[in-house]
C-alpha cells in the first residue's frame, strides 16, 4: 500500500514538471493577413468644445512588428443631424509620444440632444465613421459630502441627487479624477521672500528667536491626472450586480431602471489612489463627474470595467468585448451630459 502510494506521488508530480516545462515553451504568432484600422477616441460633452483623439491599430501577426506609430494626414468631418459641418483641426500636444494619438479639435460647442456624424478619412487605412447621440441636459447635484471609512479604506463620501426624466431610459456614470497640486510657502526676511521648504531652518530660527516673519503661499497644480478608485453599495448599480460593494471600481454605473421619472439618491465613496496614500493626505483637487450618456457608451464603459488587464497571461479568464461605435475601424466617442464638482483634498 505504502509502496502504491509513493508510486502515485511520483508519478504526480513528474506530471507537474512535465506541466511546468512545457508552460516556458514560447508560441509564435500566427502569420495571417492583418491590416490596421482607423482608431477614434473621446467624448463630446454638452456645452464643451468638440475634442478626440485619432490613431491607429497594432496588427498581431507573425508578419509585423509590434511597435506604435503615429497616424499622420488623417482628416476628419463633422456634421450634425441638420446637415451644418464643423471644422475639427489636428494639433500636437505633450502626451503625443506617450499615447501615440494625434489630438482633435473644434471651437464650437456640443449641443445637448443633437445627433453627429464623423467620418475619418486616411489615404491607407481607408474611411471609419462613427454616429454620436448627445444626451439631454442633466439634472443632478451633489448635497452632502464627508470622509468616511469605507471597506477598510478612507474615502470622501458624496451624496448625490439625481432628477430623473422619465421620457426614456437614461443611463448614468460618476468617476473621480484628481489633479495633484503643490502648495509652496514662502516668508519674507531681509528685503526678499525665501522659500519655506528650501530654507526652513532659516524660518525656524527666525521663529525661535522671537521673529514672526511674514508668510505668503501659492498653489502650483500640476498636469498630472490620477483616476481615483471610486466604490457603492447602491443594489441598482452595475458595479454591485458585477463585483459587489467592496470592489473598487473605475467609475459607477447607474441604469434608471428602478427610479425612472424619479428623484434617486445614491452614495459614491472616493478612495484612495494606487500609490496607497489615503486620500485625504495628499494635495490635490479631486474632479467629481455626474453624467448622462449615450446607450452605446454606458455598454463600452461597463465592457472596460469588466475587463481586467491582466486576463492575457491566463486561459482561464472568460474574455471580455469591448465594442465601440466606430464603422471600420475601432475606438468610442461617448455622447455625455454632466455636471462637475470640485473638491481640495490634503492636509495642509
Amino acid at each position: 500500500m505504502i509502496a502504491t502510494t509513493r508510486i502515485g506521488i511520483w508519478a504526480v508530480l513528474c506530471f507537474m514538471v512535465v506541466v511546468a516545462l512545457s508552460c516556458k515553451k514560447e508560441l509564435p504568432l500566427p502569420d495571417i493577413s492583418t491590416q490596421k484600422k482607423i482608431v477614434l477616441i473621446g467624448e463630446f460633452i454638452a456645452g464643451d468644445t468638440f475634442k478626440l483623439r485619432a490613431g491607429q491599430s497594432i496588427a498581431v501577426s507573425g508578419k509585423e512588428q509590434l511597435s506604435f506609430q503615429l497616424l499622420e494626414e488623417l482628416s476628419l468631418e463633422l456634421k450634425d443631424s441638420t446637415g451644418y459641418s464643423y471644422a475639427l483641426n489636428a494639433y500636437r500636444d505633450s502626451f503625443i509620444q506617450m499615447l501615440y494619438t494625434v489630438p482633435f479639435a473644434g471651437k464650437e460647442i456640443v449641443k445637448s440632444g443633437m445627433e453627429y456624424t464623423i467620418h475619418a478619412n486616411h489615404a491607407s487605412l481607408g474611411i471609419a465613421t462613427a454616429q454620436i447621440k448627445i444626451p439631454g441636459p442633466i439634472d443632478a447635484a451633489v448635497t452632502d459630502t464627508a470622509f468616511v471609512t469605507y471597506s477598510n479604506n478612507g474615502t470622501l463620501r458624496i451624496r448625490i441627487r439625481i432628477n430623473d426624466p422619465g421620457n426614456a431610459a437614461n443611463y448614468y456614470v460618476i468617476e473621480a479624477v484628481k489633479q495633484v497640486m503643490d502648495i509652496q510657502g514662502y516668508f519674507y526676511y531681509s528685503g526678499a521672500w525665501h522659500s519655506l521648504q528650501t530654507e526652513s531652518s532659516l524660518y525656524d530660527f527666525l521663529r525661535s528667536s522671537g521673529n514672526n516673519p511674514a508668510t505668503k503661499f501659492d498653489t502650483v497644480f500640476q498636469s498630472k491626472y490620477v483616476r481615483q478608485p471610486v466604490y457603492t453599495s447602491d443594489i441598482n448599480s452595475e458595479n454591485v450586480t458585477d463585483n459587489g460593494a467592496n470592489t473598487a471600481a473605475k467609475r459607477i454605473l447607474l441604469k434608471d431602471l428602478n427610479f425612472n421619472g424619479m428623484e434617486y439618491n445614491t452614495n459614491v465613496y472616493v478612495g484612495e489612489d494606487n500609490s496607497g496614500i489615503p486620500l485625504d493626505s495628499t494635495k490635490g483637487r479631486v474632479f467629481v463627474y455626474i453624467k448622462s450618456v449615450s446607450p452605446d457608451y454606458f455598454k463600452f464603459l461597463k465592457s472596460y470595467e469588466t475587463y481586467d488587464p491582466m486576463s492575457g497571461y491566463t486561459s482561464l479568464e472568460q474574455p471580455v468585448k469591448i465594442e465601440g461605435n466606430v464603422v471600420n475601424g475601432l475606438g468610442m466617442i461617448g455622447g455625455v451630459s454632466q455636471v462637475t464638482y470640485t473638491y481640495i483634498s490634503g492636509r495642509r
